[in-house]
């Protein structure tokens, strides 16, 4: 079986002085943000994206997933690029369920995302049927939309996977458009 540069290394690779590595790592920085800003179209995501990779990779050092040092900016780029591609991905969901409880496409990207979701009249509405939600899965939104936290960074303040954040905000969404009587297409039965 052939070894490609990020196969585990083996114990004869040289042991890795960290805080070199990390300053070398950190050179990137700028260049990973632009990166990401250039797929994201959001410079306070890109930073993100940036601070992300560049952690992913730090742990990759450490544990020995990185076996050539020279394949370092492929391995940096490759994490940043899929980070993107997930975070794309998660804002494409979310905007289709914005849409699904009749939230507009057409609303300024100044505004808040509660502000996007909601006319002025509806928002007196909207916040009753927080109220009527558990406080689980208005925690969830709330970190969601009002705080405008990722998946990962919700995960780790309630002590959840990323993923479980994800499933438990759309059933929360689902449970939230059931309160206010809204219902579309394949949406009719909004119980769980």
């Amino acid at each position: 079986m052939g070894q490609g540069p990020y196969t585990p290394a083996d114990t004869s690779m040289p042991s890795l002085d960290f805080d070199a590595e990390g300053v070398q790592l950190e050179a990137y920085r700028v260049r990973l943000r632009i990166f990401a800003a250039r797929r994201l179209h959001d410079w306070a995501a890109a930073e993100d994206v940036a601070q992300e990779t560049l952690g992913r990779v730090f742990e990759a050092l450490r544990a020995g997933r990185v076996r050539k040092l020279d394949a370092l900016p492929g391995y940096l780029f490759q994490t940043a690029s899929r980070i993107c591609l997930h975070r794309i991905r998660s804002a494409g969901r979310e905007r289709k369920a914005f849409q699904r409880i009749g939230g507009s496409e057409e609303a300024s990207n100044l505004e808040s995302p509660l502000a996007r979701l909601i006319s002025a009249e509806d928002r007196s509405s909207l916040l009753e049927a927080l109220e009527r939600l558990d406080a689980d899965d208005r925690t969830v939104l709330e970190l969601t939309f009002r705080d405008e936290l990722d998946s990962a960074e919700i995960g780790r303040r309630i002590g959840s996977s990323s993923g479980a954040v994800c499933v438990r905000r759309h059933r929360a969404i689902r449970r939230l458009a059931k309160i206010l009587g809204v219902t579309k297409g394949s949406d009719r039965d909004l119980g769980d």
